[in-house]
Parts: C-alpha cells; sequence; structure tokens
C-alpha cells in the first residue's frame, strides 16, 4: 500500500506527535508498505515568524534540514520551508504544491492534528484528487479559555468541525478523545481507537544505572520530569513540591529532561526562588538510551501536564518499572485508569499532592504493583500492534473507495 503521512513538524522536532509518526512510519515500512512523510523543515515554536501562543517572532530560525531524505527503513521524508505562522496554522508553500500535485500517487493519506493548517489542505486536495484521508487529532478537542479559546472556537466553526465529518476515518488515542470527536459532530461510525504504543524489546532489560546515580552525586532517591520545557506540561509544579518531599527525603535528586521550548530559563528562576536549585539537575534533552537510563534508574515519575493527549512518557516510565504519578486529565486519565499510576487533581493544590505521592512511592518502595503494570504495557502496547491496527482502517477505508 503508498501511505502518505503528513504533519506539520516531524523528527528531530521532540514531542507526542512527532514521535508518533515517526514510529509509525517505520513500522509501516517494516510491514512492507511503501511510506512518503510530508512535513515542514520547522523544529520549535518560534523558529518561524508569525505569531503563536509564545508572541510575536519576526526573525527566522529554521535548522538546515535536508529537503529529501530516506530513513534506514526507506520512509522517505520531503520537508519544506514554512514561511509564515499563526498560532497553529503554518504557511508552507512547499507543501501544499507537494499534495496537489502527487496526493493521486497514493492509496491512503494519513493526516496529524487537529486545528492545524495540514488536515484542512489534506481535506481539500483529498476531494479534488479522489484520495481519502484519515486523521488522527492527536491533542484534545477541548477549551484553552480566554482569547485561545474564543480563536478555537472560531477556528472550530470555519473550518475544524468539516475536516472531522469530511475525513473517511478518524483515529482516537482514547475512549474519552472518542466521545470529544463525537461531540464536535464527527460520525460515530467512522472512529477507531487505537493508542500510542512502545517498542517493547527496548524496555524489557533495563535496570539501574550505577553510572548515571554516580554523575548526580549518588541521590538516595530520583524523580524524574520527561516532556518539553513549557507551562502546560506542568514541570513549574514539581519544582514546588520539592521542599515539601526534602523535608522528609534529603537526599533526592529532581531530573527535568526535555527540549526547552521557552520556558526554562523561567523554571529555573522558580527553583532559585524556592531555594531547592542545587536538587535540580535540568538536562535538556538527551538520546534514547540515555532517556531509558534515566526512567529505568528514577524511583518515580511525575507529570502534572494540563493537557496531554495520550502521554507517551508516562506509557514509557511504566514500562520501564518506575511508578507514575500523573494529572488526571485527558489521556493521563486514561493510563490511570487502564495501567496505574498516582492521579493528581489538577483543581486541587498540585504541588501538594505531587508531594505526598512521591513520598508515598518512596516509603512503599516494592509495595506498588508497578511490575504487574509493567508486564502489561509490554505485553499489550507495540508500535508494530499499532501500525497493523492502522492498516486495517487504512485498508477498510480503501475498500469501500470513500
Amino acid at each position: 500500500m503508498r501511505i502518505l503521512q503528513v504533519v506539520e513538524r516531524f523528527y528531530p522536532r521532540a514531542g507526542g506527535v512527532e514521535f508518533h509518526v515517526f514510529h509509525i512510519s517505520r513500522e509501516l515500512a517494516k510491514l512492507g508498505h511503501d511510506v512518503t512523510v510530508v512535513t515542514s523543515t520547522s523544529v520549535a515554536q518560534q523558529d518561524v515568524p508569525g505569531i503563536s501562543n509564545k508572541g510575536l517572532t519576526l526573525r527566522n530560525s529554521l535548522p538546515d534540514l535536508p529537503g529529501f531524505d530516506v530513513d534506514e527503513e526507506g520512509v522517505k521524508i520531503y520537508r519544506f520551508r514554512p514561511r509564515l505562522a499563526l498560532y497553529t496554522l503554518y504557511l508552507t508553500p512547499g507543501l501544499i504544491r507537494y499534495l496537489f500535485q502527487h496526493i493521486r500517487e497514493y492509496d491512503i493519506v494519513h493526516v496529524h492534528q487537529y486545528l492545524h493548517a495540514e488536515p484542512s489542505l489534506v481535506a481539500i486536495a483529498s476531494k479534488l484528487q479522489k484520495t481519502p484521508f484519515v486523521l488522527t487529532s492527536h491533542d484534545l478537542i477541548s477549551s484553552y479559555g480566554g482569547f485561545r479559546e474564543a480563536a478555537k472556537n472560531l477556528a472550530d466553526v470555519v473550518f475544524g468541525r468539516a475536516v472531522l465529518r469530511a475525513a473517511a476515518a478518524l483515529i482516537a488515542l482514547t475512549p474519552m478523545d472518542k466521545e470529544l470527536h463525537v461531540q464536535f459532530g464527527a460520525p460515530k461510525e467512522r472512529i477507531r481507537i487505537i493508542p500510542n504504543g512502545i517498542t517493547p524489546e527496548e524496555f524489557a532489560n533495563l535496570t539501574t544505572s550505577p553510572t548515571l546515580l554516580r554523575d548526580l552525586a549518588n541521590p538516595e532517591h530520583l524523580v524524574l520530569f520527561v516532556g518539553r520545557f513549557v507551562s502546560y506540561k506542568g514541570p513549574q509544579y514539581l519544582v514546588h513540591a520539592i521542599a515539601g518531599i526534602l523535608d522528609e527525603y534529603p537526599s533526592t535528586k529532581f531530573v527535568f529532561i526535555g527540549q526547552d521550548d521557552g520556558y526554562g530559563a523561567e523554571l529555573k528562576r522558580q527553583a532559585v526562588s524556592e531555594h531547592v536549585l542545587t536538587q535540580c539537575t535540568f538536562m535538556g534533552r538527551v538520546s534514547d538510551e540515555k532517556l531509558k537510563e534515566f526512567y529505568a534508574t528514577a524511583d518515580v515519575f511525575v507529570l502534572p501536564s494540563s493537557c496531554e493527549g495520550f502521554g507517551i512518557a508516562a506509557l514509557e516510565s511504566i514500562a520501564a518499572g518506575t511508578p507514575v504519578v500523573l494529572a488526571d486529565l485527558g489521556g493521563l486519565s486514561y493510563i490511570l485508569s487502564e495501567i496505574g499510576g498516582y492521579p493528581i487533581d489538577m483543581q486541587a493544590d498540585v504541588s501538594d499532592q505531587i508531594a505526598r505521592a512521591v513520598r508515598a512511592v518512596f516509603k512503599n518502595g516494592t509495595q506498588t504493583n508497578i511490575e504487574t503494570q509493567r508486564q502489561y504495557v509490554l505485553n499489550t502496547f507495540s508500535w508494530t500492534s499499532i501500525a497493523k491496527q492502522l492498516v486495517s482502517v487504512y485498508e477498510e477505508v480503501v475498500a469501500r473507495g470513500s
């Protein structure tokens, strides 16, 4: 099958959507399909001139990435330079031309992210060229508050709901995600629930790293946050919880791993204000191998994110055998209910709850049921299984010719 994946940003961008498209594309290629990814050269919110939720960007700071590449699994990648950004809408002329000139060469198009430019472009090209498309929204189709909510509501009316109705199939990551699609007018019969996943063999034999602990001055306990440094991911809540953890467990280190999307300096300022900077290590991005070492070595993983479509990092932490403390919202609620973990009520005192949950993990130690959770993840969630489920959806769409 000739499959076209369309996404605003792709690897080396660090993020859940990019991670998802990277893995499903490679797995689909391993299954023998001809896979192409069409994307932009952007890897950050503010590397394109225009307006983002971080404000006005005047200068282009796009990285020098190849316009065409083929990865080791045979996935073909076309990257086009975006010229202008208007929040989640990128003007990328090369991507537009490619879609309208080449979409008929593919059996199916799979486009990612709701209320971005790409789904609308694919919907128009799909209708004109008679090539069916599948949409995975990834983000929860939910409210933001204030000006952003007003802008989103307008975008829903202007093009968002029309794209949902035009898709030949919709992929929801969780049952809650499916219900949100239905509330927005998406045909229920077209929605399939297919979650994110992991590569089980990469997590099967992980162990604590003495070298990593030595580099951190051998703390008695290690708390880990993994996610882009943006406020909605909630790293600030962990910073504010640190003092309440150190009171009882003074030999604890707090490691923050993730791409800095402009919030890193503020995060460090907060750590200074809380007098806990010496107990914090801000790593930025690390290699996949190093990240897995941190997952396996940490005593607990914390992600108090207020807007998570799924939460791949939480899934990976459990796969590595590390208990999780998660916001009881969105995709993280699915992980808490389906797999397990310590929930955080984001309407209450978040930092106090984090401190109490982390102390409980330290106190319980091996009494937690993390090994049961770990085996469930390793046995149930895999990118290979997810790719096969996607192929079934693609084949169903192509067979009915819509």
